[in-house]
């Protein structure tokens, strides 16, 4: 239940109801609150005074109303990361039928191909064959086969019948053959290399990134590819245990995430479909859990002490304060931007309504990445 003094109450058959470890923790609207958990109940420990409270009004219209409207739940803990649920009060949901990246290639609506002929290392043509529904890729999804292997630079919004070509970055150095036509990877950028992908990273920093993922997980290969990399048997183990104690236990109607790795928050992830968020949920907590479960060796030490709720209420504060500007979206809708901070942050809205919004520390988890290689693909590659 809310812990802030809230609206009057809802209508018979507004909202949901949660129990147990969905309760609401706060209201991290303009009005934020501290709260502990104790026993079986929750209690608000005050309420932060008017001058400290967390500002919406430089972000776009759309992302202003929906961090009002933000609740944020009780987390699921496994091995240090905590996954603090979000949950949206009287908020614009979005509206009509979405699919992801993943699903949308699985019933054949969605065709990703390489440019021309020849192929393009950083264009691919994507093609949403819907009649009725919009496709959402999400930045920083793989997407495998053609020439080489991809991953997304921004997030995008196809609408039915919509045929763009999008930007990309390789993420598989050593190969340049094969077919014209992808597939779904099932997989996503791990987070300290997301962040390279935010910074304005080009080409060779990005299979920098990737070579020193590959060699931290242990996970080296004849072509350089992320993709084969997280689907290596001693990886996808370890993820599938992370995903196993997590997933289940987070509640129905979750829009959201905050993640907190032993007492650090190191990002948050914001959607308006709930389906939208249940379903790309695997995909972002293997990208935390590389860096956070799997190369947690490698991470500088941090105060591991336990920190309460209060790390993840106050970097939703932040987040909040950043604010964000418009930029010109690959495909439909409105692009979303923050650099300010110490945050980086992009998203995509349709309709007045965010389609998902995610954001980042720009601080680095995990050591530099090592020098790059002389030669990593053959000079014609690069057209």
């Amino acid at each position: 239940m809310p812990l802030t003094p809230g609206p009057s109450p809802r209508k018979r058959g507004e909202g949901r109801t949660f129990s147990g470890r969905q309760k609401v923790v706060a209201r991290a609207a303009a009005v934020c609150l501290a709260a502990a958990v104790l026993g079986g109940g929750t209690r608000a420990l005050g309420q932060v005074a008017a001058g400290e409270r967390a500002p919406v009004r430089g972000h776009v219209a759309e992302l202003a109303r929906h961090l009002e409207n933000v609740q944020i739940a009780e987390p699921v803990v496994f091995r240090g990361l905590a996954v603090y649920p979000l949950l949206l009060r009287d908020g614009q949901r979005l509206r009509g039928g979405w699919l992801t990246l993943d699903a949308a290639l699985s019933r054949g609506v969605l065709v990703i191909s390489e440019k021309g002929s020849s192929g393009s290392v950083p264009v691919v043509v994507v093609e949403n064959r819907s009649r009725n529904e919009h496709v959402f890729i999400m930045i920083g999804e793989v997407i495998s086969g053609g020439k080489q292997t991809r991953t997304v630079r921004s997030d995008v919004v196809l609408a039915p019948g919509q045929r763009i070509e999008l930007s990309v970055f390789c993420v598989e150095a050593h190969r340049w053959q094969g077919g014209k036509q992808f597939s779904g990877g099932k997989s996503l950028l791990p987070q300290s290399t997301q962040k390279e992908l935010r910074r304005g990273a080009d080409q060779a920093r990005m299979w920098s990134e990737v070579a020193r993922n590959n060699a931290a997980l242990g996970a080296e290969n004849a072509t350089g590819s992320l993709e084969l990399a997280l689907k290596a048997k001693p990886v996808q183990e370890m993820l599938a245990e992370v995903r196993r104690h997590i997933v289940p236990k987070l509640p129905d109607g979750t829009l959201g995430f905050i993640f907190v790795d032993r007492g650090r928050a190191l990002g948050a992830e914001f959607f308006g479909r709930a389906e939208l968020a249940r379903e790309l949920l695997p995909k972002l907590l293997d990208s935390y859990a590389v860096d956070c479960v799997l190369i947690r060796k490698a991470a500088p030490e941090v105060d591991s002490r336990p920190h309460g709720h209060g790390v993840a209420i106050e970097y939703f504060k932040r987040v909040c304060r950043a604010g964000s500007r418009r930029v010109d979206p690959p495909g439909s809708g409105a692009g979303i931007r923050t650099r300010g901070g110490g945050l980086l942050g992009d998203g995509v809205s349709l309709g007045g309504a965010v389609v998902h919004y995610g954001v980042q520390i720009q601080d680095r988890i995990v050591p530099l990445p090592k020098k790059l290689p002389q030669q990593m693909l053959p000079q014609q590659s690069f057209r």
